[in-house]
C-alpha cells in the first residue's frame, strides 16, 4: 500500500501523466530538483498569486514554491510524495507547518486543509517512463471544504498548468540525466 492510498477522504484532485525518455530513478531524481523558479510561466503564475500579499503587506515573506512543500519521502523508483498544510485560500496561504511534518501531515486534525502532491513512475521500456502527479486535497470539516471549493474553482486550471508545465521540466531534465 503507498502512501497516497491513505490519504482520505480526498475532496478535490488532479492528475496529469507524461511519457518520458528515461528511467524512473532519473525521472524522480528531477522531480526532487526541480525548481519552480526556473520555468518562466509558472514564476509568472505563482507571482499573480502572491500579488495579494505583496499589497496587503508591502513586501513577501515567503515566495510560494516546490520548497513550500515537506517532504514526505520516496518509495525507491516508484514514487516520491510532498506535503503542505494550510489555508490556501488566505492571501498568505495560512501554512501550517507543523501539520506538514513527516507523521504528523497524515494523522492532521487541525484546521488546515492537507494537499498531498505525488508523482508515480511506471516504466514502460527500457528507457521509457510514465511519470503521472497527483494532487489530492482533503479537509477536515465541511467549512474548509466549502472555503477551499471555492478558491479551487478558480485556482485549479492555474494548478494543471503549473503541473503539465512541470512534467515537462522534468522530462528535459531527466533525459538529459
Amino acid at each position: 500500500m503507498t502512501e497516497t492510498s491513505l490519504f482520505t477522504p480526498v475532496h478535490f484532485q488532479e492528475r496529469h501523466s507524461r511519457n518520458i525518455s528515461a528511467s524512473p530513478r532519473a525521472c524522480l531524481d528531477a522531480v526532487e530538483t526541480f525548481k519552480s523558479e526556473t520555468d518562466p510561466l509558472i514564476r509568472f503564475c505563482l507571482g499573480v498569486r502572491d500579488l495579494p500579499v505583496r499589497l496587503i503587506k508591502g513586501h513577501l515573506a515567503h515566495r510560494f514554491s516546490m520548497e513550500s512543500f515537506t517532504p514526505l519521502g520516496r518509495n525507491g523508483d516508484s514514487n516520491v510524495s510532498f506535503g503542505l498544510a494550510g489555508s490556501f485560500w488566505r492571501w498568505d496561504y495560512g501554512l501550517n507547518r507543523d501539520e506538514a511534518q513527516g507523521s504528523r501531515f497524515w494523522a492532521a486534525q487541525g484546521m488546515s486543509a492537507r494537499l498531498l502532491l505525488s508523482f508515480e513512475t511506471t516504466r514502460l521500456a527500457e528507457n521509457l517512463t510514465s511519470l503521472e502527479t497527483r494532487t489530492q486535497i482533503s479537509c477536515p470539516d465541511v467549512t474548509t471544504r466549502r472555503k477551499m471549493a471555492v478558491y479551487w474553482s478558480v485556482i485549479r486550471p492555474v494548478s494543471g498548468l503549473i503541473r503539465r508545465r512541470m512534467l515537462v521540466a522534468v522530462a528535459g531534465m531527466a533525459e538529459k540525466y
